[in-house]
C-alpha cells in the first residue's frame, strides 16, 4: 500500500493499526516517525515520510497523551447530558474563567508527555473517532472549548507553547519546515524502516487475521456479485 500511494503522488501518510509490541518498541526508541522503504528498494526511491500513533486507538481518549482516563475528559462530545460517556467515569467540563488554567494544565501536561516520544516538537493530536461531527452541536462544543484552550496556552509566555486547529497537511508541511526539507525528503536523522507491519494486534493476544479466513462462502458470494455489478 505505502509503495502504491507514494506511486500515487503521496508523500506522508499516517497508520495506526501496527501490532501494540512494535508500537512500544519504535516509542522507546523515538521511532514513532520514519522513512517507509519498499524491501527490494536500495535507492530510497519509495521512501514515503510515514506518522505512526503511539497508543491503542485513534478516538480522543488516546491521543492527546498516554492517560485515557485524562484525555476522555477533553473529548466535549461527552459533556455530562449527552448519551455519550467516558468509561472512567470522569466526564469533561466546559471550559469557563474558572476552570482554564487548571483545565489547560492538564491537557498540557499529557501533550508534553506524547510528544516525548517524537523527535520533533511539532504534536499531532488528532480529534475524532468513528460516526462523528454528524451535529451541529458537536462541532460547537469541540471547537469552542479547545479554542478557549489553546488561546490561554498560547498566552502564556513561559509555557512556549503555540496550539492551534490543523489539518494533516498541515502538520507535515510544519514537520518539513522545522527540518528545513521539501515534501518526501528525509529529515535529518530520522529512521528508514522496511517491511510490513503484519499482523496486527491491539492488545494481548487479540490478533485482527480473521478477516482473511471468517465466513469464506459470503466473501466469495461478495466478490462474485462485486464483479457483476463492475
Amino acid at each position: 500500500m505505502a509503495y502504491l500511494l507514494k506511486k500515487a503522488g503521496l508523500t506522508n501518510i499516517l497508520l495506526q493499526r501496527v501490532h501494540y509490541s512494535v508500537k512500544k518498541y519504535l516509542s522507546q526508541n523515538k521511532m514513532l516517525e520514519f522513512m517507509w522503504r519498499q524491501t527490494w528498494d536500495h535507492s530510497g526511491s519509495t521512501d514515503i515520510f510515514t506518522h505512526l500513533m503511539p497508543f491503542y486507538s485513534y478516538d480522543i481518549p488516546h491521543t492527546c497523551g498516554p492517560d485515557p482516563k485524562i484525555c476522555c475528559q477533553f473529548d466535549f462530545k461527552r459533556l455530562p447530558g449527552s448519551r455519550v460517556k467516558c468509561p472512567w467515569r470522569v466526564a469533561p467540563q466546559a471550559i469557563t474563567e474558572k476552570n482554564v488554567d487548571e483545565r489547560a494544565r492538564t491537557l498540557l501536561d499529557q501533550y508534553r508527555k506524547k510528544s516525548q516520544l517524537y523527535r520533533s516538537n511539532v504534536l499531532l493530536v488528532p480529534l475524532g473517532d468513528d460516526f462523528r461531527y454528524d451535529t451541529p452541536k458537536e462541532w460547537d462544543d469541540q471547537m469552542n472549548n479547545y479554542q478557549k484552550l489553546f488561546d490561554y496556552m498560547n498566552r502564556q509566555s513561559g509555557w512556549n507553547v503555540q496550539a492551534q486547529f490543523g489539518t494533516l497537511h498541515d502538520y507535515f508541511t510544519a514537520i518539513e519546515e522545522r527540518n528545513r526539507i521539501e515534501s518526501g525528503q528525509r529529515p535529518p536523522g530520522y529512521p528508514v524502516l522496511s517491511g510490513d507491519f503484519f499482523t496486527y494486534a491491539d492488545k494481548d493476544d487479540n490478533y485482527w487475521s480473521g478477516f482473511y479466513t471468517s465466513r469464506p462462502f459470503y466473501k466469495n458470494m461478495d466478490r462474485i456479485l462485486e464483479s457483476h455489478l463492475r
